[in-house]
Protein backbone atom coordinates (compact mmCIF):
# COMPACT_ATOMS: atom_id res chain seq x y z
CA UNK A 1 0.00 0.00 0.00
CA UNK A 2 1.41 3.34 -0.88
CA UNK A 3 2.36 5.87 1.49
CA UNK A 4 -0.52 8.42 -0.41
CA UNK A 5 -2.98 5.15 0.32
CA UNK A 6 -2.42 5.11 3.76
CA UNK A 7 -2.50 8.74 3.90
CA UNK A 8 -6.26 8.95 2.61
CA UNK A 9 -7.18 5.70 4.84
CA UNK A 10 -5.81 7.57 8.12
CA UNK A 11 -7.89 10.91 6.79
CA UNK A 12 -10.90 9.34 6.59
CA UNK A 13 -10.81 7.41 9.75
CA UNK A 14 -10.02 10.78 11.45
CA UNK A 15 -12.77 12.65 9.86
CA UNK A 16 -15.57 9.72 10.55
CA UNK A 17 -14.42 9.65 13.90
CA UNK A 18 -15.11 13.66 14.59
CA UNK A 19 -18.44 13.57 12.43
CA UNK A 20 -18.96 10.67 14.82
CA UNK A 21 -18.25 12.59 17.99
CA UNK A 22 -19.98 15.74 17.16
CA UNK A 23 -23.05 13.94 16.06
CA UNK A 24 -22.97 12.75 19.60
CA UNK A 25 -22.33 15.68 21.16
CA UNK A 26 -25.56 17.21 18.88
CA UNK A 27 -28.12 14.77 19.23
CA UNK A 28 -27.63 12.31 22.11
CA UNK A 29 -28.98 13.16 25.74
CA UNK A 30 -26.47 11.70 28.18
CA UNK A 31 -28.30 9.88 31.25
CA UNK A 32 -25.54 7.99 32.80
CA UNK A 33 -25.00 8.11 36.40
CA UNK A 34 -21.08 8.16 35.82
CA UNK A 35 -18.60 10.90 33.90
CA UNK A 36 -17.71 8.57 30.93
CA UNK A 37 -21.90 8.63 30.35
CA UNK A 38 -21.79 12.43 30.22
CA UNK A 39 -18.56 12.91 28.51
CA UNK A 40 -19.07 13.72 24.78
CA UNK A 41 -17.94 11.55 21.99
CA UNK A 42 -16.76 9.44 24.50
CA UNK A 43 -18.20 5.97 23.66
CA UNK A 44 -16.97 6.81 20.74
CA UNK A 45 -13.25 7.08 21.26
CA UNK A 46 -13.49 3.90 23.88
CA UNK A 47 -14.73 1.74 20.89
CA UNK A 48 -12.08 3.31 18.07
CA UNK A 49 -9.13 2.81 20.45
CA UNK A 50 -11.08 -0.35 21.70
CA UNK A 51 -10.88 -1.84 18.33
CA UNK A 52 -7.26 -0.44 17.51
CA UNK A 53 -5.81 -2.66 20.39
CA UNK A 54 -7.74 -5.75 19.27
CA UNK A 55 -6.38 -5.28 15.61
CA UNK A 56 -2.98 -4.68 17.23
CA UNK A 57 -3.04 -7.52 19.30
CA UNK A 58 -4.54 -9.85 16.93
CA UNK A 59 -1.34 -9.07 14.62
CA UNK A 60 1.51 -8.78 17.02
CA UNK A 61 0.80 -11.59 19.17
CA UNK A 62 -2.49 -14.08 18.00
CA UNK A 63 -0.47 -14.12 14.35
CA UNK A 64 2.69 -15.49 15.54
CA UNK A 65 1.01 -17.81 17.71
CA UNK A 66 -1.29 -19.06 14.83
CA UNK A 67 0.31 -19.04 11.66
CA UNK A 68 2.62 -21.47 10.33
CA UNK A 69 5.12 -21.70 7.47
CA UNK A 70 4.24 -21.96 4.06
CA UNK A 71 5.65 -24.95 3.58
CA UNK A 72 4.67 -26.05 7.49
CA UNK A 73 2.81 -29.46 5.96
CA UNK A 74 5.21 -30.71 4.12
CA UNK A 75 8.22 -30.53 5.98
CA UNK A 76 5.94 -32.58 8.32
CA UNK A 77 4.56 -35.29 5.96
CA UNK A 78 8.36 -35.78 4.71
CA UNK A 79 8.35 -33.74 1.90
CA UNK A 80 6.46 -35.76 -0.87
CA UNK A 81 4.68 -34.23 -3.29
CA UNK A 82 2.45 -36.09 -5.72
Amino acid sequence: MSKETKKKIYLIIAVVVIISIVLEAIFAHPHGHEIWHVVPGFDVLIAFFGGWILILFAKKVLAPALQRDEDYYDRKNGGDKE
